[in-house]
């Protein structure tokens, strides 16, 4: 049984104006998760997911509708109440990390809970016990430069962590990892979810990391087509044509190197 809602997207747009002309991103999505959920939102590049996150972070006021994070109308808040609501529920990894140049590892990982008034000594004991989990505690005096861009990664997660947030939200955790990397993440985000019950919302346009979640979201032109619970039926959704690749990086017009359900060729 799941347990309760935390998130509930309803009904929610988002326009830009570009050069006097509205550009319609997302157009009217909808979607829930419970607490201990492991949420994937999935699609091809510009359709959408980003913005979506963005919304659902704070970060990006939706033109119509409403975004509920733990009982509460998120945009309904003030700005400060907002960024209080992000900082003390959710932990963000973001595609690229972003670190204090001028400071080492465990200082850039307790930085959050030292901004929030934890003594020093405290934020750093916790931003240790957070570096043992992803297994980087020998590289705590190390300039964030000085790691691979998986070990930074994983540097990320664990300040993430560190404000005991209520979710754990990833954007392209992985999109700047070798395989091998981002593997190692997507089993410590897991690992999390399902031992230690944190609910985790990533974006991804990779289909192979989506084994890990129990809840999908796939996008397309600001549109969810579709929502389920598990790769199997998502799988059967999208099986347009028996043998089919999906296209999901429009950037370069390439295509995943995965055909569903094998044979049949590709119209």
């Amino acid at each position: 049984m799941r347990e309760a809602m935390l998130l509930k997207v309803e009904k929610v747009k988002k326009n830009f104006l570009i050069g006097g002309q509205t550009i319609e991103v997302l157009k009217g999505i909808d979607l829930e998760m419970a607490r201990g959920d492991f949420g994937i939102i999935f699609g091809p590049s510009g359709c959408g997911k980003s913005t979506l996150l963005h919304t659902i972070l704070g970060m990006e006021k939706p033109s119509e509708g409403k975004i509920y994070f733990d009982g509460i109308d998120l945009y309904a808040l003030s700005e400060d109440s907002i960024v209080e609501n992000r900082k003390n529920k959710i932990g963000v990894v973001f595609q690229q990390s972003i670190w204090i140049k001028s400071l080492n590892v465990l200082e850039n990982v307790s930085f959050p809970n030292r901004l929030s008034g934890m003594l020093k000594s405290e934020a750093e004991n916790r931003a240790m016990e957070f570096l043992k989990e992803v297994k980087l505690e020998a590289w705590s005096y190390h300039q964030p430069s000085e790691l691979s861009s998986g070990q930074q990664q994983r540097v990320s997660l664990a300040r993430a962590l560190t404000t005991d947030p209520i979710m754990i939200v990833a954007d392209e955790p992985t999109g700047n990892l070798d395989t091998a990397s981002g593997d190692e993440l997507m089993n410590l985000l897991s690992e999390l979810n399902k031992k230690k019950g944190k609910t985790i919302l990533m974006v991804t346009h990779d289909l192979e990391y989506l084994k890990y979640a129990n809840r999908l979201y796939h996008i397309i032109d600001g549109l969810k087509v579709e929502e389920g619970e598990g790769i199997d039926k998502i799988m059967k959704h999208l099986k347009t044509k028996k043998g089919k690749r999906l296209r999901l990086d429009v950037r370069d017009n390439t295509y995943l190197n995965m055909r569903i359900n094998g044979g049949g060729d590709e119209n």
